[in-house]
């Protein structure tokens, strides 16, 4: 009786190999044959899956990223207006080492998405999903009546997701100087700067 291949196991076992070389590496020694021999296959076996490096890093991105992005959606959030959004904010934002291996991703894949056509849908689901969660934060400040009345919440919604990128990119290129506690400390002032009020409450 021919051995029957769980085909969607064998690409999760892929996607997970590349992962811990991503993590312990960096993206740059993801290539097709570090991450069959990680996976324990062959190069011809892996291209089997994927034949294009862009092809498997769709899928890794769709694995892993998608997936972090599904949890900050079901974040369990503070009560206190001003301090769940900032709790939104930070959960997307690179302030451990947990969370910088895949924002290193995103930022490899986006720039490799500038000139890929195969990246480029998953490239746009995930800038919305950013939208969609600056939204919100917007949102739950309106709804305890702490955003000033002269936000354009469209526009807002925008540049909050340029400060998200923006403090991204800042604390992967100067870590030293973009610590945990100082980009706490910015985001807060930026949200403040929303709010008729200062309080916590």
């Amino acid at each position: 009786m021919p051995k029957i291949v769980d085909h969607e196991q064998k690409r999760r076992l892929i996607a997970e190999s590349a992962w811990r070389i991503i993590e312990a590496k960096g993206i740059e020694h993801a290539s097709i044959r570090a991450i069959a021999a990680e996976a324990k296959l062959s190069p011809g076996a892996l291209r089997h899956y994927f034949s294009t490096q862009d092809e498997l890093l769709l899928f890794i991105v769709d694995y892993f990223l998608t997936r972090r992005a599904h949890k900050a959606e079901g974040l369990e959030i503070s009560r206190i207006p001003i301090i769940a959004a900032k709790e939104v904010l930070l959960e997307l934002l690179p302030t451990n080492s947990e969370k910088r291996t895949p924002t290193g991703v995103w930022w490899v894949f986006a720039i490799r998405s500038l000139t890929s056509s195969t990246l480029r849908v998953k490239r746009n689901e995930l800038t919305d999903g950013l939208h969609y969660l600056t939204k919100t934060v917007l949102e739950i400040l309106a709804g305890a009546e702490l955003l000033l009345p002269s936000i354009d919440l469209e526009l807002e919604t925008l540049r909050l997701a340029a400060v998200v990128e923006g403090l991204s990119i800042l604390a992967m290129l100067r870590p030293e100087q973009y610590t945990a506690e100082t980009i706490e400390r910015i985001v807060v002032l930026h949200l403040r700067g929303l709010c008729l009020r200062t309080t916590d409450e």
